[in-house]
């Protein structure tokens, strides 16, 4: 879309004071707002044009205007510069982060937990690695004379531990055998192919120590199910009330989201970071909001996404730095914590 540069100068105008006020703006705050304004007629005909280009609406007779969804794509992707993100922000979501003491599942949380706290909207934390993430490491630690500690880490740095209790006593020989099985038929496994027929094979696969091995399988299985269930993590929802006039409308809203299958459809793209916004999405119960997003990596692989969920009207300029700065610090640690485990 080609815009002349006074066109963009008064499209930026009044997305920014909208987005500031919520009010509808006209010519007059046009006038005093813009450095070498034109007159309110020729601002009024600027704004006409603009509303015949599907940019600007107008929501009342003789009201000012406010930006359509278009006008808010146009101004993000050509006209929005992102400002920088302040040191003490910087300082406040790296202290946060580093409380975690690396632990791979509260790093995204509490980082979901701080972008709420700054922007005062609802965060989304969510793994999209989906069936690209396998089962990259199984441990057993000797507890007891029957009790065994089963460590399982996948390869997007998730974790689980479990005390597995045995009928017999442990020996280097159970030990020795399901570490062969674990290397023969479970790791570099997708974390999607863990079912309860797959868990069924591996009792047959076992044989004569089936028995011995089922507490070791049923604790591998269930902490993966307990992995593949928790992708997502919300905070701050109740900023969804203010974006939603009715309590149902935004618990549909926060039920929508809370669906990794809805999530990797808005998300999954290629883009590492950006904007969502409801009114392009097949979702017709987003139509008054947007996402903004940014994805962390593991090694050159996304795996991860972190953002905040809010109404159209945001200051996209200011929430895109801070979730991107999040995004590349969850990034840093995660990679940090799964070179020390692999040390």
């Amino acid at each position: 879309m080609e815009l002349s540069e006074r066109k963009k100068a008064v499209l930026t105008a009044i997305i920014k004071a909208y987005i500031a006020s919520g009010e509808p703006v006209g010519s007059k705050i046009l006038c005093e707002i813009l450095e070498n304004a034109p007159s309110s007629a020729t601002l009024r005909n600027e704004m006409s044009s603009l509303c015949e280009m599907g940019l600007l609406e107008q929501p009342h007779t003789s009201a000012g205007r406010i930006p359509t969804h278009t006008a808010y794509r146009f101004y993000v992707e050509s006209l929005m510069r992102k400002d920088k993100i302040s040191e003490e922000s910087k300082q406040y979501i790296n202290s946060a982060l580093n409380s975690t003491n690396c632990d791979p599942e509260k790093i995204p949380e509490t980082a979901g937990k701080v972008l709420s706290e700054i922007t005062g909207l609802t965060s989304i934390a969510a793994n999209i690695s989906g069936s690209s993430a396998c089962l990259k490491r199984v441990e057993l630690l000797p507890m007891g004379a029957k009790t065994l500690l089963m460590i399982i880490i996948t390869s997007d740095g998730r974790s689980r531990s479990r005390l597995c209790h045995l009928t017999d006593n442990i020996s280097d020989t159970l030990i020795d055998a399901f570490d062969s099985l674990v290397s023969n038929k479970i790791l570099k496994r997708p974390l999607d192919e863990f079912t309860p027929a797959a868990m069924q094979n591996l009792f047959i696969y076992a044989g004569g120590a089936a028995l011995s091995f089922m507490p070791l399988i049923s604790k591998l299985f269930e902490m993966v199910t307990e992995i593949k269930n928790s992708n997502i993590s919300l905070s701050g929802q109740t900023s969804l009330f203010s974006i939603y006039n009715k309590r149902a409308d935004a618990e549909n809203i926060i039920s929508l989201i809370n669906k990794h299958d809805t999530l990797i459809n808005l998300l999954g793209g290629e883009k590492d970071a950006g904007i969502v916004f409801g009114s392009e999405t097949p979702y017709f119960a987003l139509k008054p909001s947007s996402i903004v997003f940014s994805k962390y990596k593991i090694g050159k692989d996304n795996i991860g996404c972190i953002g905040v969920f809010g109404p159209v009207r945001m200051s996209y300029e200011q929430i895109l730095p801070s979730i991107e700065y999040t995004a590349q610090r969850i990034g840093s640690l995660l990679n940090e914590t799964l070179k020390d485990m692999e040390d």
